[in-house]
Formats: structure tokens, C-alpha cells, sequence
């Protein structure tokens, strides 16, 4: 006798004892759901249950999962047996195991430590509960077991003698509905929601904002108008995820949804909005005429250089007190002296040149090597001041020095002013008087 059909045989004859099991529970207090004997303890969970479902997901066998699955199988030291159990979430169970139990290696049943995968009637056998009174409306949790023990125990166990204690186990909730006979694997995710906001709306466009709550999901969000998707889904990132919209109609109403699409932990949702174009703004218009007479055009006849000096004539003045056999100094100013280039020429440069004559008083004479002066520039204006010329240095001001110079424009009546303080060292022996001499400017 092969071990599978050893382990088939086992099968039966504990089905046989199930059955008898249930009938005599079932003497003693309808069929129903009972308190658990001991409650599911989350520190033993080792991991979910795949449910690969049928189209139909009847209470019936035509509607039974087809197959369980978990990427792990019973651990060590936990693998004695293995029982299916279903039990709801105020804490009673079916008094019938939906499945059957297993006390076998076989693959797939998972107490070889192999990935758990059950199908057929190890997956599920709702239609052998005798009644749907062994079935409760609301959320249960399907639950496979590894039962504690390293050898593989000789007989199935049996519902009503053992709890499921300290065993580990594989879970996956399902919500039960009796008033319409049917099943399904329930959603455990975070709820979300979604809202959507409009923002920076103009005539041809508009920013979508979608903000999902909580802020902790993931995913995307898909922006849409009037069903259809508009641009690839967005990621989700602190909680937003936005989309500018172009090529829209001014003037024109939308309706934008936001479809977010939910991750491993929260459900999906969506939010809409709708949005108005700005319009295009209404113009009224007028034609005034415009007239403006054009004189005849005329070109300017350029007059030339010509300088102005105010005041006309210089005062010198020094201390009161004048030292025998020593220097004595006085100064004045030259006034404002203006150049006017309308010469109109761009390739002309002009130089503004000035030279003192003798200082005599009467019969007495005072050298003009002895006269200087210092160059400033009044305001604005293209030209320059000369450079300062020192009194009884390299002949003072006994010939032309700069006054000021100036580069050729080409434009009509460009002035430069500039002024100058003038210096006379007066020799130590030359004779006390009252001394003149004459200033010549020379603008060429």
C-alpha cells in the first residue's frame, strides 16, 4: 500500500468521523456558528492566503475556491497536522471544517515545508456544510493551520476536540453574505479619498490638483475629462499629484475627475471638479484719424567754435602781510569759460589754449613764467581740462598751455565748460604795486 493511498484511506475514514462528529454536535443544538475555543492569536499568524476564486462565488461547491496558496510552508516544529477553519470577526467559528484536514507530507499541502498549496476539497468544501446556518453574515478570516509537533500525527483531528491553541497559521478574510448566498475576499486596506482642485485657469488651460488622504498612500492618479484619460497617471508624492491641462476652448465648461489607484495598502478612490475657461474678453473698437503736418526738413549750417568767458577780467589777492626776502603768493579764479563746437564735424579735435602777458606796474615788471594755473572742468560736456601748469616751473603760463581740449561730434552745439585757478609766486625782491597783465585765450 503506497503512502498516498494510505493517506487517502486515512482521509476517508476521518471524513467518516467528521461527519459523525457534526451529527452528534448537531443533536445537541442546531447547526450554527460557536464560540471559538480559544481565540486566533495575531503573533502566530505566519503569513496570507491566496484565494484563487471561481467565477461564481457561491456558498455552494460550484462556488468554492478553487485553490490556497502562501509562499511559505508550515515551519518547523509545526508540522504535526493542518486544519482549514473559519472564524468570524466577534469570535465564533463554524462548527464543520470547510476544508479537509491534512496529516500528510504530500507537496503542496505544506507540512513538508514546502510553498502551501491546496486545492479542490483541502482548498474548500462549503457544500458539504449541511446548512447555511453554519455560515454568518460579516467578515471571517479563512484560516489553514500547522499544528504543533514534529511528527506527523496517525489520525485527522477532530473540529470539537482541538482548538487551534498555539498552532501557526495562514489567513485571508472573506466577507460572508447569506441573504444573497455568495462570498468574496475581503478588501483589508486604508480607505482613501481623493479631492480635486482647479488652479491658474486661463482661456485655453488649467492646473489639476488631486490631493489623496491619507498622505502616506502611493501610486498614481489618472486626471481625466469626461471619461477620458488625459497625459500618463501621476505619481503621487506628500500626498498631491498635479497636471497642468492645455488646448482647452475659451469660454468653455469641463468636467475633470482624478482617479487615484490605490497601493498594496490603501483602497483606490477619486475626486472631480468642474471647470470654466476664462472667456475671451469682449472688444469694441474705434477709428479716430490722426493728422500731423511735417515741416520741410532743413540742415543745420554749423556756425563753428566759439568760447565765452565770464567774468572778464581776474583778481589775484594774497595775505595782507608780505615777508621781506621771501615768496608771496596770491590766487583768483578764472570764471567759467564755455566752448560751443557746432562745427559739426566728428574727425575735428579743438584746443582751448591761454598765455599771460608781462605783469607790469608802472616802470616794474614781474616775469609771466611766474604765473599758473590749475585746469577744472564745470559740469558736463565732451572735452577735458587741461593739465596744471606750475608757477616758475618750465615758463608758467608765458606761453600757450591747455586749457582745456575736446574731441570733434558730429552733433550740433556741444558744449564744454571749464575754469581755472590761477597762482602768482611773486619774486622776494620784486617792488610793491599794483601790477596787470593781460590774459589771451586761443580757441583753435
Amino acid at each position: 500500500m503506497t503512502r498516498f493511498t494510505r493517506a487517502r484511506r486515512a482521509l476517508v475514514a476521518s471524513g467518516t468521523a467528521l461527519l459523525l462528529a457534526a451529527a452528534s454536535f448537531a443533536a445537541a443544538a442546531p447547526a450554527s456558528a460557536t464560540e471559538v475555543l480559544e481565540p486566533l492569536k495575531p503573533e502566530n499568524r505566519i503569513g496570507d492566503l491566496t484565494v484563487t476564486a471561481p467565477a461564481t462565488r457561491t456558498l455552494t461547491n460550484s462556488g468554492d475556491p478553487t485553490a490556497l496558496t502562501a509562499t511559505t510552508g508550515c515551519p518547523e516544529h509545526f508540522r504535526a497536522s493542518s486544519r482549514t477553519f473559519l472564524v468570524w470577526s466577534d469570535g465564533t467559528h463554524a462548527d464543520y471544517f470547510p476544508a479537509y484536514p491534512r496529516s500528510t507530507t504530500i507537496a503542496g499541502y505544506g507540512l513538508d515545508g514546502t510553498p502551501l498549496n491546496l486545492t479542490s476539497s483541502y482548498a474548500a468544501r462549503f457544500s458539504d456544510f449541511t446548512t447555511l446556518n453554519l455560515f454568518r453574515d460579516g467578515t471571517a478570516d479563512l484560516v489553514v493551520t500547522c499544528d504543533p509537533g514534529d511528527t506527523l500525527t496517525t489520525n485527522l483531528p477532530i473540529l470539537s476536540t482541538l482548538p487551534i491553541g498555539d498552532a501557526k497559521y495562514f489567513s485571508v478574510k472573506l466577507n460572508i453574505d447569506k441573504t444573497n448566498n455568495t462570498w468574496s475576499v475581503a478588501d483589508t486596506r486604508s480607505a482613501t479619498t481623493t479631492s480635486l482642485v482647479s488652479s491658474a485657469v486661463t482661456q485655453t488651460g488649467v492646473t489639476l490638483t488631486a490631493t489623496v488622504a491619507p498622505s502616506e498612500a502611493t501610486g498614481t492618479v489618472q486626471f481625466k475629462q469626461a471619461g477620458t484619460a488625459i497625459g500618463d497617471p501621476v505619481t503621487v508624492s506628500g500626498g498631491t499629484a498635479s497636471y497642468a491641462v492645455s488646448g482647452l476652448t475659451a469660454g468653455t465648461s469641463y468636467a475633470f475627475t482624478a482617479e487615484y489607484s490605490g497601493d498594496t495598502t490603501h483602497t483606490a478612490s477619486s475626486g472631480s471638479v468642474d471647470v470654466t475657461t476664462e472667456a475671451v474678453p469682449v472688444q469694441d473698437t474705434a477709428t479716430p484719424t490722426v493728422g500731423v503736418t511735417v515741416p520741410t526738413a532743413t540742415t543745420p549750417v554749423p556756425t563753428g567754435l566759439k568760447m565765452t568767458a565770464k567774468p572778464q577780467s581776474v583778481t589775484l589777492s594774497g595775505p595782507t602781510t608780505r615777508t621781506a626776502g621771501e615768496v608771496w603768493t596770491a590766487t583768483g579764479e578764472l570764471g567759467t569759460v564755455t566752448v560751443n563746437d557746432d562745427r559739426q564735424s566728428a574727425s575735428t579735435p579743438w584746443t582751448l589754449n591761454g598765455r599771460i602777458s608781462t605783469l607790469t606796474s608802472g616802470s616794474n615788471q614781474i616775469a609771466a613764467s611766474n604765473v599758473g594755473w590749475k585746469p577744472a572742468k564745470v559740469g558736463d560736456g565732451n572735452g577735458t581740462a587741461g593739465a596744471e601748469v606750475v608757477a616758475g616751473v618750465s615758463g608758467g603760463l608765458s606761453s600757450d598751455k591747455a586749457l582745456a581740449t575736446g574731441t570733434g561730434s558730429a552733433t550740433a552745439n556741444v558744449t564744454t565748460s571749464v575754469g581755472a585757478t590761477i597762482t602768482l609766486n611773486t619774486p622776494a625782491d620784486a617792488p610793491a604795486g599794483d601790477y596787470t597783465a593781460t590774459l589771451t585765450l586761443t580757441l583753435i
